[in-house]
């Protein structure tokens, strides 16, 4: 049965899979009507449907209980239904919530739903209060708050106000370096993507579980034990990294057999699509590091097995970026994680630089940086403060 619920959205805004508590929110023109006529409180007071009010009672159909629920009215038409988090009773709520006229949505589409009634045609600040829900740290949540006020924001608004005395070649640097200053944010919002690589046996995977601190990897003297990539998610000072061990890149196992060809083409793929790589090398074998291309810029050679070489000495070798451990004792280990955050440039990173924190910004500032007249920059500055926000 329908009770009129237009224009009205219900999203579980917690994880899908058990918990203690979930969280679903309504929202929308009728969400006020569907509550009224699936809730009944604890205690003979009626329900005062105001905003701020904390609603304590039952989810109903017809006459059959599903859940005891708090309800969080937020606003006009907006309530958040907090109930247990047995996925069962999750989706007997939506089910419910769709036979009465709500329609189910993703988590994005309700916070836009919400950001559009709070902000209006402000899409930066929309897409902020969306953003800052995924943000992996709380300093990513915090420079993509700081855009809605003195970064990106003002600086877009600074450019449209003055785009008749400025010259084009300041707006397009000036959209260059928001989007350089972007990468590093990135790994603060996002986090970063570290490949462990280097030869069989170097002592990848016991670095690998150190940095766990615990044993997901198999470890053993048997070269060329992990084939398939693991990878695990560890905080560093600053951000979060997922670290991923691979298979040991060695040129003459790519045509020894097909998993071993998958292996290395895995390795090597991921090693093309990350933030930094830990070329880990044997110091007891006094090997220089590996002459394979990668693709990747920021490269910390790692020279594992400190413990078994004395005091062998590495600085003749190259690159510069060297680093000297014991995976297996964990010396050297808090110097490697200190390198990494330098490495990526997060370390002495400036919270308040603007930068833009979505892929639609990213693709309208490209855009603004090659941009040939004024009149094409007016519409493209317009279009980041106000555009058609896609989720």
């Amino acid at each position: 049965m329908e009770t009129g619920g237009k224009n009205c959205i219900a999203s579980l805004m917690t994880a899908k899979s058990a918990a203690a508590i979930s969280s679903i929110q309504l929202a929308g023109t009728g969400a006020e009507d569907i509550i009224k006529n699936i809730f009944k409180p604890l205690g003979e007071k009626p329900p005062i449907f105001s905003m701020g009010s904390i609603l304590h009672g039952f989810i109903f159909d017809r006459d059959k209980d599903i859940d005891e629920v708090v309800i969080g009215c937020e606003d006009k038409d907006s309530f958040s239904i907090n109930c247990h988090g047995n996925p069962l009773i999750v989706e007997n709520i939506l089910e419910l919530l769709k036979t009465r006229g709500a329609r189910i949505a993703e988590p994005q589409e309700i916070l836009a739903f919400l950001g559009k009634q709070k902000y209006g045609d402000n899409t930066i600040a929309i897409e902020a209060d969306i953003a800052i829900t995924r943000a992996a740290t709380l300093d990513g949540a915090k420079i993509i708050a700081h855009q809605t006020k003195m970064g990106l924001l003002q600086t877009l608004q600074w450019w449209l106000k003055n785009l008749n005395v400025m010259q084009l070649d300041d707006i397009r640097a000036g959209a260059e370096q928001i989007l350089n200053d972007s990468k590093i944010a990135d790994l603060f919002v996002k986090g970063a993507k570290v490949v462990i690589a280097g030869p069989p046996n170097s002592g990848k995977s016991t670095l690998f579980n150190y940095l766990c601190g615990k044993e997901k990897a198999i470890v053993t003297d048997i070269a060329g034990t992990t084939r398939d990539w693991l990878s695990a998610k560890i905080r560093l000072k600053r951000i979060t990294a997922e670290f991923f061990d691979t298979a040991g890149l060695d040129e003459t196992l790519s045509g020894k057999n097909a998993v071993d060809a998958e292996s290395q083409k895995q390795a090597i793929e991921l090693i093309k699509d990350c933030d930094a790589v830990l070329l880990v090398m044997d110091i007891t074998k006094n090997a220089e590091p590996l002459a394979f291309r990668l693709s990747v810029k920021k490269i910390l050679t790692v020279y594992n097995k400190c413990d078994l070489a004395n005091n062998l000495l590495v600085d003749g070798l190259n690159p510069p970026r060297r680093i000297k451990i014991s995976a297996k004792t964990g010396s050297g280990i808090k110097e490697l994680v200190d390198e990494i955050g330098q490495a990526l440039g997060v370390l002495d990173y400036d919270m308040k630089r603007t930068v833009c924190f979505t892929d639609r910004q990213r693709k309208v500032l490209e855009q603004i940086a090659s941009v040939q007249t004024k009149q094409q920059a007016e519409g493209l500055i317009t279009e980041l403060l106000k555009g058609k926000l896609s989720v």
